[in-house]
């Protein structure tokens, strides 16, 4: 009699083999993100809307990791309404790395929302909403990106946020605005034990 593998539970199964002699197996095939979200480790982390008055560039979003595991974030995401007075019809975002805090900002965290409603996992970070004048302290431009007013935009992302470093968002409204809202979101999860 040949090798046999056995069901190591105690209920006497064996492994089937085809004709061919290849083994059955059965598998299921999830992303990074969604498994994450089954452990209750995904999270939507975002500003709400900001108003922004006038034309200059403010800061709308701060946030750093102080997680003893690496973020991986996944999406950018970016909704912005009418504007008032606004000649064009899009915003400017540019993505900063490594900031180190927020200036004149609101003092208000961001809001993070676990994306597993059955998990109360919570994400340790520092972290901060921005306004009109807001600052970003340091850091350099990572990324930049147009989005049009009246529109969501959803930006397809692979970046990793080891334990202490952070990412800011710096947001420039259209010309000749007076009010604008803009919302600054991003879908993250904690690179866990089990994962790697």
């Amino acid at each position: 009699m040949g090798f046999q593998i056995q069901d190591g539970t105690g209920s006497k199964r064996k492994v089937r083999v085809s004709n061919s002699n290849r083994l059955y197996t059965e598998s299921v095939s999830r992303t990074e993100r969604e498994e994450e979200s089954l452990l209750g480790e995904a999270y939507i982390v975002g500003s709400g809307f900001v108003t922004l008055t006038g034309t200059s560039t403010s800061a709308v979003l701060y946030l750093k990791n102080n997680e003893d595991v690496d973020l991986v974030i996944t999406r950018f995401l970016i909704g912005v309404k009418k504007s008032s007075g606004g000649t064009e019809n899009f915003i400017t975002g540019i993505i900063y790395q490594n900031p180190t805090s927020m200036v004149l900002g609101t003092g208000n965290p961001l809001i993070i929302n676990n994306v597993n409603f059955g998990s109360s996992n919570t994400v340790d970070v520092d972290s901060e909403i921005g306004q009109t004048g807001a600052l970003l302290a340091g850091g350099s431009a990572y990324l930049a990106t147009v989005a049009p007013t009246e529109n969501l935009t959803a930006e397809g992302a692979s970046t990793i946020l080891p334990k202490g470093s952070s990412i800011g968002v710096f947001i420039t409204p259209p010309a000749g605005n007076t009010s604008i809202d803009v919302s600054v979101g991003i879908n993250l999860h904690k690179l866990t034990a089990e994962l790697l």
